[in-house]
């Protein structure tokens, strides 16, 4: 029989991350007998060392032969969690789990597993049964607490991120999360001050400089909002893959051809291409890159000389700048500052079907549901069923992909003229805008496009709203052709629906 000294060495090279030597001594005990210890340690070092095919066989023959064993099943989720093979990996750590329910790193890891495939109740399910096992481990505190948040459960959340920073008032993302929290809450105050905090801690953090930009801007401090929002370009998905030139510093842009990429969402975009005008009037060239879905309108911008989309290769150019950063770079940190709008001024068109009923009212109730409060932003078209039954005026649907089947699914198909499933682009729904009375819309790209063409729009906001949007009163001053509507209570559209039905009943359209 092997040496049982020869097991321990292999066990102790493994843990010192001397792989190859620990996996001869393995070998060789195999090759002497079928040694079932020596195939589970070799199985784990070839799963460190990514050999995961032979790893996966000898896991296998580890777990036939001891099957009692929650290690052997433990580390094979792990291997097959890094594999990618995550469901395969619940499968182990949930074998796991039957032969040794209070192993605390299985718990943990389906925890992440559930949390990683959006199944929060079983995420946090998990996450509890590890915290009665281990009280108070940061660990577990810190995804409890981002279940909660991901699904709306601020103050839940705050009681999770705050236990963490009370045990240990040096987390950094400890107070990261708990000023994330806050702002979402609509506490962009205490956001900002467990934010500075999270800063003091590590005057370098990326995603603290990241994250306490919005709160900056949501409390008019736009000057340091906008120069803490420059930190996003220090994340490596960020970077624009550009070679030789070197991005603009906000020099003198005289006869400099200047091109600009929408990193950002598509309602950022049109909200920030006001600041093209500014760069056309010192004289520079500007050349604009982005989204496939916004070429033709970007064309049509004052200011811009040329676009080109992602995908295609960039125009010449002699110097580069994120689009959002332009407030930045040009210094013009005050609202009262940027170019008004209108500032897409787009050729006359007739888009639209003739309308009985005037007036002729657009409407778009659901925004990109990738976003991650699109939870709270999108409005069930369900929700403005009254105001659409009840109202004497044309309704057509702005909406485009499969938020337009809401519109048969709730019986509205003879009361709304759906066009937007025919839209290629945002210049399509730009012309039919231009032929409408009103816009109605919950925060979205289809809002900023109203207002940068100086359409009226009534803008759907929920009871936390984006940074941009001020947090009281009706007006903005980004697009004087906009009227806030406010939500009370998150997902509560009902008091703004009959706000919105009372205004136009009063004829106050515009």
């Amino acid at each position: 029989m092997p040496d049982p000294s020869d097991l321990e060495q292999a066990k102790q090279l493994i843990g010192a991350g001397r792989f190859d030597e620990a996996s001869e001594i393995c070998r060789r005990l195999i090759a002497q007998v079928e040694h079932d210890e020596a195939v589970y340690l070799l199985a784990v070092i070839t799963g460190q060392t990514g050999l995961f095919a032979e790893s996966r066989t000898l896991f296998e023959r580890a777990i036939k032969n001891l099957p009692d064993r929650s290690d052997v099943t433990y580390n094979y989720g792990v291997v097959l969690n890094t594999m990618g093979r995550h469901e395969e990996a619940v499968t182990q750590w949930t074998r796991t789990l039957a032969v040794n329910p209070g192993h605390g790193d299985a718990i943990f890891n389906l925890g992440r597993a559930h949390a990683d495939s959006g199944a929060w109740k079983e995420a946090a399910e998990y996450f509890e049964h590890f915290l009665r096992l281990h009280p108070d481990k940061p660990r577990a505190l810190l995804n409890l607490g981002n279940v909660h948040y991901r699904t709306g459960g601020w103050q839940s959340a705050r009681s999770y991120f705050q236990r963490i920073v009370t045990l240990d008032d040096s987390h950094v993302q400890g107070w990261i999360n708990l000023g994330l929290t806050e702002y979402r809450d609509g506490n962009p105050e205490a956001a900002i001050a467990h934010l500075r905090k999270a800063l003091d801690l590590e005057p370098n953090n990326i995603n603290a400089h990241v994250n306490i930009a919005q709160p900056l801007l949501s409390t008019s401090n736009m000057r340091e909002g906008f120069a803490e929002n420059e930190w996003r370009r220090k994340l490596q998905d960020l970077s624009f893959p550009v070679t030789g030139q070197r991005p603009w510093n906000g020099t003198d842009p005289i006869e400099r051809r200047i091109l600009l990429y929408a990193e950002q969402g598509q309602g950022d975009a049109i909200h920030f291409l006001r600041y093209v005008s500014i760069l056309a009037k010192r004289g520079a060239s500007v050349r604009v890159y982005c989204h496939p879905s916004l070429t033709a309108l970007a064309k049509w911008v004052v200011g811009v000389e040329s676009v080109d989309c992602f995908g295609d290769p960039p125009p010449e150019f002699d110097t580069y700048a994120p689009l959002m950063s332009l407030p930045h770079l040009l210094q013009l940190t005050d609202i009262e500052a940027a170019p008004p709008a209108p500032y897409i001024a787009l050729p006359a068109s007739s888009a639209l079907p003739s309308a009985p009923l005037s007036p002729r009212v657009g409407i778009a109730w659901a925004g990109n549901p990738e976003h991650e409060d699109d939870a709270n932003r999108t409005c069930p078209l369900t929700d403005l069923k009254p105001l659409i039954d009840n109202t004497p005026a044309s309704f057509f649907s702005l909406q485009v992909g499969t938020a337009s089947g809401e519109i048969e699914a709730t019986g509205l198909a003879r009361s709304i003229t759906d066009i937007g499933n025919n839209f290629r682009n945002f210049f399509d729904t730009a012309a039919a805008i231009q032929s409408l009375d009103l816009v109605i819309s919950v925060d979205t790209a289809v809002a900023h496009l109203a207002g940068a063409i100086g359409k009226p729009v009534w803008l759907m906001l929920p009871r936390v709203p984006d940074w941009r949007w001020p947090r009281q009163g009706s007006e903005t001053p980004w697009y004087p052709s906009m009227r806030l509507f406010r939500a009370v209570d998150d997902g509560d559209w009902s008091p703004v629906v009959a706000e919105m039905q009372s205004a136009l009943a009063e004829n106050d359209a515009c």
